[in-house]
């Protein structure tokens, strides 16, 4: 369940960004549940995806600052075992609960 975990948090912070409601640092981190190292270790992994995300002293928030943002899905879907099959390339595979999940980053222009 730490994947899901993990998903929540990238989507709770995306809103908080969009939102421009962040708050210090350490005020975000504590929001997302996460130290504020982690917190930096999160924008990190998003800035190698092209995702760049500044913090603004003027506005006491972090901001996305090249007019792209995430956007988050997940989806679970239970699957039939025609679906199930084609995923797992023909073969019966016992005591596995067929789903997947997927995240997907679409950039934005600003409007």
């Amino acid at each position: 369940m730490e994947f899901i975990r993990q998903i929540e948090r990238l989507q709770q912070l995306t809103k908080l960004v969009r939102e421009q409601r962040t708050g210090s640092p350490e005020e975000f981190g504590e929001r997302l549940g996460v130290s504020r190292r982690q917190l930096y270790a999160y924008l990190e992994y998003l800035k190698d995806h092209g995702i760049d995300i500044i913090y603004s002293r003027k506005i006491n928030s972090f901001i996305f600052s090249n007019d792209k943002e995430l956007e988050i899905v997940f989806k679970f879907q239970i699957l039939g075992e025609e679906n199930s099959r084609d995923i797992f390339g023909g073969k019966n595979l016992k005591n596995i609960f067929p789903c997947y999940f997927y995240a997907r980053s679409d950039s934005k222009l600003a409007s």
